[in-house]
Protein backbone atom coordinates (compact mmCIF):
# COMPACT_ATOMS: atom_id res chain seq x y z
CA UNK A 1 0.00 0.00 0.00
CA UNK A 2 2.81 2.41 0.85
CA UNK A 3 4.40 1.67 -2.54
CA UNK A 4 1.10 2.48 -4.27
CA UNK A 5 0.80 5.87 -2.55
CA UNK A 6 4.46 6.69 -3.19
CA UNK A 7 4.10 5.76 -6.86
CA UNK A 8 0.97 7.93 -7.14
CA UNK A 9 2.68 11.04 -5.80
CA UNK A 10 5.84 10.36 -7.80
CA UNK A 11 3.77 10.21 -10.99
CA UNK A 12 1.94 13.42 -10.06
CA UNK A 13 5.21 15.21 -9.31
CA UNK A 14 6.79 13.98 -12.55
CA UNK A 15 3.84 15.15 -14.61
CA UNK A 16 3.93 18.55 -12.93
CA UNK A 17 7.67 18.95 -13.50
CA UNK A 18 7.44 17.89 -17.13
CA UNK A 19 4.63 20.26 -17.95
CA UNK A 20 5.46 23.32 -15.81
CA UNK A 21 8.37 24.57 -17.92
CA UNK A 22 6.38 25.02 -21.14
CA UNK A 23 2.80 24.87 -19.92
CA UNK A 24 0.23 27.52 -19.36
CA UNK A 25 -0.93 27.31 -15.77
CA UNK A 26 -4.44 27.81 -14.44
CA UNK A 27 -5.59 27.82 -10.85
CA UNK A 28 -9.10 27.25 -9.61
CA UNK A 29 -11.51 26.70 -6.77
CA UNK A 30 -14.19 24.04 -6.98
CA UNK A 31 -17.29 23.07 -5.00
CA UNK A 32 -20.26 20.83 -5.56
CA UNK A 33 -22.73 18.13 -4.55
CA UNK A 34 -21.70 14.52 -4.00
CA UNK A 35 -24.14 11.63 -4.22
CA UNK A 36 -22.19 8.94 -2.39
CA UNK A 37 -22.75 5.24 -1.91
CA UNK A 38 -20.83 2.17 -0.76
CA UNK A 39 -21.06 -1.19 -2.50
CA UNK A 40 -20.74 -4.17 -0.16
CA UNK A 41 -19.84 -7.68 -1.33
CA UNK A 42 -19.44 -11.16 0.11
CA UNK A 43 -21.55 -10.45 3.21
CA UNK A 44 -23.96 -13.27 2.33
CA UNK A 45 -27.38 -12.96 3.96
CA UNK A 46 -26.09 -10.08 6.09
CA UNK A 47 -25.29 -7.86 3.11
CA UNK A 48 -26.68 -4.41 3.96
CA UNK A 49 -29.18 -2.49 1.85
CA UNK A 50 -27.79 0.90 0.87
CA UNK A 51 -28.86 4.08 -0.90
CA UNK A 52 -27.17 7.31 -1.95
CA UNK A 53 -26.13 9.86 0.64
CA UNK A 54 -26.07 13.55 -0.38
CA UNK A 55 -22.88 15.25 0.80
CA UNK A 56 -20.39 17.75 -0.64
CA UNK A 57 -16.92 18.47 -1.94
CA UNK A 58 -14.82 21.65 -1.92
CA UNK A 59 -11.23 22.35 -2.82
CA UNK A 60 -8.64 23.87 -5.11
CA UNK A 61 -6.83 22.75 -8.22
CA UNK A 62 -3.99 23.64 -10.55
CA UNK A 63 -3.94 22.77 -14.25
CA UNK A 64 -1.08 22.63 -16.74
CA UNK A 65 -1.74 22.81 -20.51
CA UNK A 66 1.07 21.07 -22.40
CA UNK A 67 -0.63 20.94 -25.82
CA UNK A 68 -3.36 22.85 -27.63
CA UNK A 69 -6.18 20.76 -26.15
CA UNK A 70 -4.44 18.52 -23.60
CA UNK A 71 -3.33 19.14 -20.04
CA UNK A 72 -2.95 17.72 -16.55
CA UNK A 73 -4.93 18.81 -13.49
CA UNK A 74 -4.03 18.17 -9.85
CA UNK A 75 -6.51 18.87 -7.05
CA UNK A 76 -6.68 19.03 -3.28
CA UNK A 77 -10.24 18.50 -2.05
CA UNK A 78 -12.30 17.90 1.04
CA UNK A 79 -14.49 15.12 -0.29
CA UNK A 80 -17.57 13.65 1.39
CA UNK A 81 -18.37 9.98 0.89
CA UNK A 82 -20.49 7.33 2.61
CA UNK A 83 -23.95 5.81 2.34
CA UNK A 84 -27.36 5.30 3.93
CA UNK A 85 -27.67 1.80 5.39
CA UNK A 86 -31.01 0.14 6.13
CA UNK A 87 -31.40 -2.95 8.31
CA UNK A 88 -34.45 -4.89 9.43
CA UNK A 89 -34.95 -6.26 12.94
CA UNK A 90 -38.17 -7.81 14.29
CA UNK A 91 -40.13 -6.38 11.38
CA UNK A 92 -38.85 -2.83 11.86
CA UNK A 93 -36.50 -0.95 9.55
CA UNK A 94 -33.61 1.05 10.98
CA UNK A 95 -31.41 3.40 8.99
CA UNK A 96 -27.94 4.81 9.58
CA UNK A 97 -26.11 7.52 7.66
CA UNK A 98 -22.33 7.18 7.52
CA UNK A 99 -20.58 10.28 6.16
CA UNK A 100 -16.76 9.94 6.20
CA UNK A 101 -14.75 12.92 4.93
CA UNK A 102 -11.51 12.50 2.99
CA UNK A 103 -8.67 14.74 1.89
CA UNK A 104 -8.60 13.69 -1.75
CA UNK A 105 -5.88 14.29 -4.35
CA UNK A 106 -7.01 13.63 -7.95
CA UNK A 107 -4.65 13.70 -10.93
CA UNK A 108 -6.44 13.98 -14.26
CA UNK A 109 -5.45 13.96 -17.90
CA UNK A 110 -7.67 16.69 -19.38
CA UNK A 111 -9.05 17.45 -22.83
CA UNK A 112 -10.55 20.84 -23.66
CA UNK A 113 -12.00 21.91 -27.01
CA UNK A 114 -14.51 24.66 -27.89
CA UNK A 115 -15.85 24.72 -24.34
CA UNK A 116 -16.11 20.95 -24.00
CA UNK A 117 -14.13 19.46 -21.11
CA UNK A 118 -13.22 15.86 -20.24
CA UNK A 119 -10.89 14.47 -17.60
CA UNK A 120 -9.84 11.01 -16.49
CA UNK A 121 -7.31 9.74 -13.97
CA UNK A 122 -6.53 8.25 -10.54
CA UNK A 123 -7.10 9.66 -7.09
CA UNK A 124 -6.00 8.93 -3.54
CA UNK A 125 -7.91 9.95 -0.42
CA UNK A 126 -6.91 10.14 3.25
CA UNK A 127 -9.59 9.73 5.93
CA UNK A 128 -9.98 12.79 8.14
CA UNK A 129 -13.21 12.77 10.14
CA UNK A 130 -16.93 12.09 9.82
CA UNK A 131 -20.20 11.26 11.53
CA UNK A 132 -22.49 8.24 11.66
CA UNK A 133 -26.11 9.12 12.54
CA UNK A 134 -29.11 6.90 13.19
CA UNK A 135 -32.71 7.77 12.30
CA UNK A 136 -33.26 8.26 16.03
CA UNK A 137 -30.89 11.22 16.04
CA UNK A 138 -27.94 9.57 17.79
CA UNK A 139 -24.53 10.29 16.25
CA UNK A 140 -20.97 9.04 16.68
CA UNK A 141 -17.62 10.18 15.33
CA UNK A 142 -16.20 8.01 12.57
CA UNK A 143 -12.71 6.62 13.20
CA UNK A 144 -10.16 5.73 10.51
CA UNK A 145 -7.54 3.03 10.96
CA UNK A 146 -6.71 -0.61 10.37
CA UNK A 147 -7.84 -2.08 13.71
CA UNK A 148 -11.04 -4.01 14.31
CA UNK A 149 -12.31 -1.10 16.44
CA UNK A 150 -12.13 1.41 13.56
CA UNK A 151 -14.96 2.20 11.16
CA UNK A 152 -13.13 2.83 7.89
CA UNK A 153 -9.69 2.15 6.44
CA UNK A 154 -7.46 5.25 6.50
CA UNK A 155 -6.72 5.21 2.76
CA UNK A 156 -9.00 5.25 -0.26
CA UNK A 157 -7.93 5.20 -3.89
CA UNK A 158 -9.54 4.69 -7.26
CA UNK A 159 -10.21 6.26 -10.64
CA UNK A 160 -12.42 9.11 -11.78
CA UNK A 161 -13.98 10.46 -14.95
CA UNK A 162 -15.37 13.97 -15.39
CA UNK A 163 -17.29 15.64 -18.23
CA UNK A 164 -18.41 19.23 -18.51
CA UNK A 165 -18.57 22.54 -20.30
CA UNK A 166 -16.74 25.81 -19.80
CA UNK A 167 -18.44 29.22 -19.83
CA UNK A 168 -15.48 31.58 -19.85
CA UNK A 169 -13.79 31.18 -16.47
CA UNK A 170 -16.55 28.94 -15.08
CA UNK A 171 -16.63 25.17 -15.63
CA UNK A 172 -19.68 23.02 -14.82
CA UNK A 173 -19.06 19.28 -14.59
CA UNK A 174 -20.54 15.91 -13.76
CA UNK A 175 -18.23 13.16 -12.52
CA UNK A 176 -18.00 9.64 -11.18
CA UNK A 177 -15.31 8.33 -8.81
CA UNK A 178 -14.97 4.56 -8.57
CA UNK A 179 -13.27 3.35 -5.40
CA UNK A 180 -10.85 0.44 -5.84
CA UNK A 181 -9.67 0.15 -2.22
CA UNK A 182 -11.47 -1.85 0.44
CA UNK A 183 -13.03 0.81 2.69
CA UNK A 184 -13.14 -1.57 5.68
CA UNK A 185 -10.28 -1.75 8.22
CA UNK A 186 -7.66 -4.37 7.44
CA UNK A 187 -7.96 -6.24 10.75
CA UNK A 188 -11.76 -6.33 10.51
CA UNK A 189 -11.73 -8.26 7.20
CA UNK A 190 -8.57 -10.31 7.68
CA UNK A 191 -9.09 -13.90 6.55
CA UNK A 192 -12.30 -13.10 4.68
CA UNK A 193 -13.31 -11.81 1.26
CA UNK A 194 -15.65 -9.14 2.65
CA UNK A 195 -15.33 -5.84 0.80
CA UNK A 196 -16.81 -2.35 0.74
CA UNK A 197 -15.96 0.19 -1.94
CA UNK A 198 -16.84 3.85 -2.32
CA UNK A 199 -18.64 5.22 -5.36
CA UNK A 200 -19.43 8.91 -5.79
CA UNK A 201 -21.44 10.80 -8.41
CA UNK A 202 -20.48 14.48 -8.38
CA UNK A 203 -21.96 17.69 -9.76
CA UNK A 204 -19.63 20.66 -9.39
CA UNK A 205 -18.74 24.17 -10.50
CA UNK A 206 -15.16 25.45 -10.73
CA UNK A 207 -13.90 29.00 -11.15
CA UNK A 208 -10.59 29.15 -13.02
CA UNK A 209 -8.08 31.94 -13.39
CA UNK A 210 -4.69 32.30 -15.04
CA UNK A 211 -3.62 30.82 -18.36
CA UNK A 212 -4.77 32.67 -21.44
Amino acid sequence: MKKLVASFFAAALLLSCITTASAQVRFGVKAGLNLANISFSNFGEFEPSTSMLPTFMVGGQVEFDFAENLGVGVGLQLNGKGTKIETEFLGETFSTKANPMYLQVPVMLQYRNSGFYAGVGPYVGFGLFGKAKTDGGDSEDISFGNSIDDDFAPLDYGAGIELGYEFGSVRATASYNLGLANALPKDAVEGSDVKAKHGVIGIAVAYLFGGE
